[in-house]
């Protein structure tokens, strides 16, 4: 496997045809840990380059297959007449070598939903589009389970969410032990739907179109209700980000939930609750104190985000009206 990098990326793109000329344009992009991103833009085009990094640039050691870059395309191929309303990129072409894929760009300006949270910006309209776009996508999963087998592979899963977020807590909070493996199983558990496993306000680009998911690496048939947890719990960290602006921000969580039950109702049953607080309190733990940690809390608001995935994980909150963000 080549790494590539800003020295190499133009000779690697001209010598495999990939651009007619041999000096392109080439602007790093930030903000992940599981991959090197660039834009490349020569006269006659511009697209996104991608390639999967082996080790997560994180603190703690956290390695996965890059392999895992052709789970992403097959995902946006799987996908793909989400393309043209701008919920997703659109793949070019991909490099199983080097672990390489090359996308379309999201509509510009486009900046990651999460730098506006941060900014203390709270829109309802965006969790209104949240929701529209993972619906889109756990309604038409079922569909694509006989021309995607590929899909089906959970073992990328395994290594970017279950070992990382489920297994390592388990060990670190051995009194919680008990719930946190009850959700790992559902992980396993076959399901005719599509969990995307990383739906979040960093992957979620924003535009004057509407909005953009991009990075599908974990995306495979299992649990939906991960996916729910998972994007809650992000949504909670940024109330308590916002401080004296929580409460417009726990608007966001109840337009995103109001929006997906409406037009998902079957998928938002008592049970479906549960399951989906269950991984909310995971996911609220590891990025507080386990593997995936967020930089932006201060430790009060470490703490406040602790004993609310603790009261998740004891299995005292029931539904989301239960659930104190809920009614902030």
């Amino acid at each position: 496997m080549l790494e590539l990098n800003s020295s190499n990326l133009a000779d690697y793109l001209f010598s495999t045809n990939k651009i007619s000329v041999p000096n392109p344009t080439i602007e790093p992009l930030t903000g992940g840990v599981s991959a090197l991103v660039f834009k490349i833009s020569t006269p006659d085009k511009s697209f996104i380059l991608k390639q999967a990094c082996k080790q997560l640039r994180v603190q703690d050691l956290w390695l996965s297959d890059p392999a895992r870059i052709e789970r992403e395309f097959l995902f946006l191929s799987a996908f793909k007449s989400l393309a043209p309303n701008g919920y997703l990129a659109e793949a070019l072409w991909h490099d199983n070598k080097n672990h390489v894929l090359a996308m379309s760009l999201a509509p510009a300006p486009a900046t990651p939903w999460k730098t506006e949270l941060l900014g203390l910006v709270a829109d309802p309209v965006r969790a209104q589009q949240a929701a529209e776009i993972l619906l889109a996508i756990h309604n038409h999963g079922p569909s694509l389970k006989k021309n995607f087998p590929g899909l089906l592979d959970k073992t990328i899963f395994q290594q970017l969410r279950i070992e990382p977020f489920y297994e390592r807590l388990a060990l670190q909070y051995p009194e919680y032990a008990t719930r946190i493996n009850y959700q790992r199983k559902s992980l396993f558990k076959e399901n005719g739907t599509i969990c995307h496993g990383d739906f979040s306000p960093k992957n979620l680009l924003i535009h004057p179109g509407g909005m953009t998911l991009v990075d599908h690496e974990t995306a495979h048939f299992g649990d939906y209700t991960m996916d729910l947890g998972l994007f809650i719990a992000h949504l909670v960290l940024k109330c308590l980000y916002a401080k004296s602006k929580r409460q417009s921000y726990a608007e966001l969580i109840r337009c995103f939930l109001k929006t997906y039950q409406k037009s998902n109702p079957e998928k938002c049953d008592l049970d479906s609750q549960q399951s989906a607080l269950g991984h909310l309190g995971v996911v609220l733990l590891t990025r507080v104190s386990g593997t995936s940690r967020v930089d932006y809390l201060d430790e009060p608001q470490k703490q406040e985000a602790s004993m609310l995935a603790e009261a998740l994980l004891k299995g005292d909150i029931k539904s989301w009206e239960r659930f104190p963000p809920y009614s902030w």
